[in-house]
């Protein structure tokens, strides 16, 4: 490893470099917040990272990852947000680890997953990074007034593990994507961008705790999904350019199919893989990156279909400008696709063309 960073030191000069111009470039504009050819914005949010669809068609749940945080609820008709989580009385530490006792104080949602448990109860899991790093359970409550969901324990990360994204498993444990270092997360992504497989998949069981998929190391594992059966995963490798296809439970490597910096996934109504991918230099990802708070990105960005069994792949859009671009998921309803971003204030509508 020694005479490999040695030999490395000119790309992580080249980087540091890059890292530097863009944060210095950083644009820091106003982006308007009005619909584009079609597009349609909902705004006063703050980088709602990721969107998986509620049960019974009741719309759309995301996070936010800056602050104040929290978890929301679309309703896809009238754009309305309504919040889900308000700590109550019905917050008990039924699920995860013993030691965690308490809700987080500030929730800072990064990945999401929604998905029903062996016991019939809807799980809800979110990777936060607000005052621990965590994987938080929640359930999901439905009520005459409308859905909410309780705070139903937490898992803390390994030491030192920035998390991402997150799969529920029917046995009550998940499968989480370890993207960076807590300590040392500049230096991890400039290990990823020279080309340094420094991620990796842990999966974590309340018998066992964690443990690592040793065939899932790779350049900052972003998105993770598992399949409608529930015998594969797949893995968003941001700087690998690919999307991972692995078996469960033994976490073999089956496929891989390109894709442009693929961030989150979801499925379709027909069964097919949706990852939006993200495009532009190294500058303009820095610059994107460096970005203030609530303002929006426009860092050009894909929405890829794959195919999960022959893994064949297609790309349903791709966007540059406003109103918004780093895209970080594409949720389809009907003949329209969800999509969030890691910075700025709003999430988009984007109609689909149809297919040709």
């Amino acid at each position: 490893m020694e005479s490999a960073m040695i030999r490395m030191t000119p790309g992580i000069g080249l980087v540091l470099l890059l890292f530097a111009i863009g944060a210095a470039g950083a644009e820091d504009g106003v982006v308007p917040c009005e619909g584009r050819n079609g597009i349609e914005p909902v705004c006063g949010l703050s980088a709602p990272e990721d969107i998986v669809a509620a049960p019974d068609g009741e719309g759309l749940v995301f996070g936010q990852m800056h602050e104040p945080g929290g978890l929301f609820l679309l309703d896809t008709a009238d754009h309305s947000v309504q919040t889900l989580y308000r700590s109550r009385e019905q917050d008990n530490p039924e699920w995860g680890e013993a030691a965690c006792s308490q809700p987080p104080a500030t929730l800072l949602a990064h990945g999401i997953d929604l998905r029903r448990r062996a016991d019939g109860r809807w799980q809800l899991l979110v990777v936060n990074h607000g005052g621990r790093e965590s994987v938080e359970f929640y359930e999901w409550l439905p009520g005459a007034g409308g859905s909410q969901v309780a705070w139903r324990g937490c898992v803390e990360a390994p030491e030192d593990a920035s998390l991402n994204d997150v799969a529920g498993l029917p046995d009550g444990g998940f499968l989480v994507t370890r993207m960076a270092s807590v300590g040392s997360p500049m230096w991890e992504l400039f290990l990823a961008v020279i080309g340094i497989d420094n991620g990796v998949v842990y999966r974590w069981s309340p018998a066992a705790g964690y443990a690592e998929l040793p065939e899932t190391e790779g350049r900052f594992p972003n998105g993770i999904i598992l399949s409608p059966a529930g015998d594969s995963f797949f893995v968003n490798m941001y700087f690998g350019n690919k999307v991972a296809k692995y078996s469960l439970p033994e976490g073999e490597l089956l496929g891989e199919v390109s894709v442009s910096k693929p961030d989150n996934a979801s499925w379709n109504a027909e069964g097919k893989l949706l990852v939006a991918s993200q495009y532009g230099s190294l500058m303009q990802l820095f610059d994107s990156l460096n970005l203030p708070h609530g303002t929006p990105s426009l860092l050009p960005y894909a929405v890829v279909e794959i195919d999960p069994d022959t893994l064949a792949r297609r790309e349903l859009l791709w966007h540059e400008g406003a109103p918004m671009g780093a895209g970080t998921v594409a949720v389809q309803v009907d003949d329209a696709v969800y999509v969030g971003s890691y910075t700025g204030d709003r999430l988009v509508r984007v109609p689909l063309k149809p297919a040709s």
